[in-house]
């Protein structure tokens, strides 16, 4: 599992959510790529934690 916590100043909405995943699902992608092939293990989940909603984002 990789959780990146984000600091962004966003609507607290589904709009504000959509804002993150659309800004930073790449990066997050780049990051279990990065570690799949360090480790050799399979990233299971990856997750925005959002300080400005006080919530976690999934990433498909």
């Amino acid at each position: 599992m990789i959780v990146d916590y984000k600091t962004d100043r966003v609507n607290k909405s589904a709009e504000g959510a959509q804002k993150l995943v659309k800004r930073y699902a790449v990066q997050l992608n780049y990051y279990a790529k990065a570690l799949a092939q360090l480790t050799g293990k399979c990233v299971k989940e990856k997750i925005i934690y959002s300080f400005a909603l006080a919530k976690g984002i999934i990433i498909d």
